[in-house]
């Protein structure tokens, strides 16, 4: 009898993007990922542009500080086996943010964090997202945060089936847009 194959989630950890890391991750969105999917809409060309590139680098830099830093966010890359195949991230946000999607708040506002992951397509539908979201929660805690939330579109069933696995309460708006609550134990 052969053993059973192991987990996803014993293969995916979280790494701190440092320039190294994040010449990998460029070339992976390169290479694997829709400008859409990892970046907001830049210019008016389609596709991956000079200037989407440089946004990208330029975010990850910013995040480099973590939760409590300038950006209040952090990223990190998703490794797969020592791959890398994406990335995840924190962003600590307003009051406005969590109340827009039912959220519990502290007296200080920052007990509430948003989440958002792209991975390169060859890594999806295998496990990589739940286990990365899992460990994102698990820093989330660690933090002090009460609750991460997540938006996603309608058509984003993967996105669904990951987060409503995680325990997230999910929102479906009329205009096809879903908001997801995850609130953490302490």
């Amino acid at each position: 009898m052969s053993p059973s194959p192991e987990p996803a989630s014993a293969k995916v950890r979280l790494a701190d993007i440092d320039e190294h890391l994040l010449a990998y991750l460029v070339e992976l969105a390169l290479r694997d990922a829709s400008p859409d999917d990892v970046t907001p809409p830049l210019g008016m060309a389609a596709g991956w542009t000079d200037e989407r590139i440089a946004w990208f680098r330029a975010y990850h830099r910013s995040a480099a500080a973590g939760l409590d830093g300038p950006a209040r966010e952090k990223s990190w890359a998703v490794l797969y086996e020592g791959i890398p195949a994406g990335c995840i991230r924190l962003k600590r946000v307003q009051d406005s943010t969590a109340q827009h999607v039912g959220a519990q708040h502290s007296e200080a506002g920052h007990a509430t964090a948003e989440t958002g992951i792209w991975l390169g397509r060859g890594y999806r539908g295998r496990g990589v997202g739940s286990a990365a979201l899992a460990l994102v929660l698990a820093e989330a805690c660690r933090a002090g945060l009460q609750q991460v939330v997540a938006h996603t579109t309608a058509g984003n069933t993967g996105a669904q089936r990951i987060l409503t696995s995680a325990g997230a309460a999910l929102t479906h708006d009329d205009d096809g847009a879903v908001s997801a609550v995850v609130v953490l134990s302490p």
